[in-house]
């Protein structure tokens, strides 16, 4: 149970009777003037003080219960970024509860955040999970002090700080065209039953042809008054995705082009049978399921089927995902497009993500696109001869 407040009405020099209690944060002694040499006023006074630290009055910030930091946080933070982003948070602020038991904000100390680094590392989660945990926290806070509700934001641990300059820039990388080949060959050592191996390849193409994260793809619908994210075919047959706010990071209803490919593989579809979701991904019980974590687990087993490691880090193994996948359309691009135009195919919000991209393109990639400009543009050596005589 969270520690109560207990202010007791006590006498000191001078007129006036004080009104103190123990700091259950810090365990340090806090008092002031009750304003009256009355006993009873006093004691009313004591009452009404202990009643607004308990409760984490607005005049008391320092001593805003947890819960109802939570839910004023939800309100005025969440609520204007998309579902996705507010569950991570959600669901990184559980597991705070969950190890650490918080009861006021202001519990929250460098001290107290060491510990919970111990406790988060401990449940056998990746560095990266836990990064995601007090980075989520720091967010908190952070909203936190810009309302007035803490005075600073503690140190958080240098382990859980985000990824420096010159670190690897991606957990994970873009899998190659063979190891795409052989997810596919893999689906049905995974997914025994006909036609949930169907859906789930029929997935995995479109994940691969149209950069789409899971969650997207997953709620990608030819319903055009449907909620989520809508394929648009217009009276040239070019597709476009009609993508709501709630869908969005930014929360920003946007239209966007999809490449070629991806256009055609939708188009296969036959007029009479563009209703309801794009993909229905299946598992090995016959039942559709639209949970990404749900979803993400069966095509990480793929990967895993088919042996294709994306990254390895003390000790532990990650295989292949979506959003490798994903990774895998964005590197394909920037050797075609310039970032502008792949910041909109990959419905970036921020370029710099974008420009992670470009440093995928190998010293290899960059000599097969200079030789493949000097052939089309000048036959001759381009430098002249190395070893003509002068």
């Amino acid at each position: 149970m969270a520690d109560e407040i207990n202010v007791i009405v006590v006498k000191r020099k001078g007129l006036n009777l004080y009104l103190r209690y123990i700091d259950p944060i810090d365990g340090k002694r806090r008092e002031k003037n009750s304003g009256t040499t009355n006993m009873k006023q006093a004691q009313r006074a004591a009452g009404e003080w202990q009643a607004e630290l308990n409760a984490g009055g607005a005049s008391s910030p320092e001593f805003l219960r947890w819960e109802q930091f939570r839910e004023d946080f939800r309100e005025n933070y969440l609520k204007h970024y998309s579902d996705s982003y507010a569950n991570n948070v959600e669901g990184s602020l559980n597991v705070v509860e969950e190890l650490m038991s918080p009861d006021t904000l202001a519990r929250i100390s460098e001290k107290w955040l060491a510990r919970f680094h111990s406790l988060a590392k401990a449940r056998k989660v990746s560095a990266y999970t836990v990064r995601k945990y007090f980075q989520h926290l720091q967010t908190a806070l952070k909203w936190a002090k810009e309302q007035g509700l803490i005075k600073s934001v503690p140190v958080f641990p240098k382990q859980t700080k985000q990824t420096q300059r010159g670190a690897k820039l991606m957990k994970g990388r873009p899998i190659t065209g063979e190891e795409f080949d052989r997810m596919l060959a893999a689906v049905p050592k995974v997914v025994q039953k006909t036609e949930a191996a169907e859906s789930l390849t029929y997935l995995l193409r479109g994940l691969w042809l149209s950069g789409l994260r899971l969650g997207e793809a997953l709620s990608l619908t030819w319903d055009q008054w449907a909620d989520g994210i809508r394929v648009s075919v217009d009276e040239d047959n070019d597709v476009c995705l009609m993508i709501d706010g709630g869908n969005q990071k930014n929360r920003q209803a946007l239209t966007y082009p999809v490449v070629d490919d991806f256009a055609e593989f939708l188009l296969q579809t036959p007029d009479k049978q563009r209703e309801g979701f794009v993909f229905n991904a299946m598992g090995q019980n016959g039942k559709v399921s639209r949970r990404v974590d749900t979803v993400s687990t069966w095509l990480v087993n793929i990967g895993k089927a088919a042996k294709v490691k994306v990254d390895e880090k003390d000790g532990s193994e990650k295989f292949a995902s979506a959003h490798d996948i994903r990774r895998a359309f964005g590197t394909r691009w920037a050797k075609i497009v310039p970032a502008s135009l792949l910041q909109k195919l990959m419905r970036h919000s921020n370029i710099e993500t974008t420009m992670s991209f470009y440093v995928n393109i190998t010293a290899k990639d960059t000599l097969s696109e200079i030789r493949r400009h000097v052939r089309k543009n000048s036959p001759e050596k381009v430098n002249g001869e190395v070893n003509e005589e002068v």
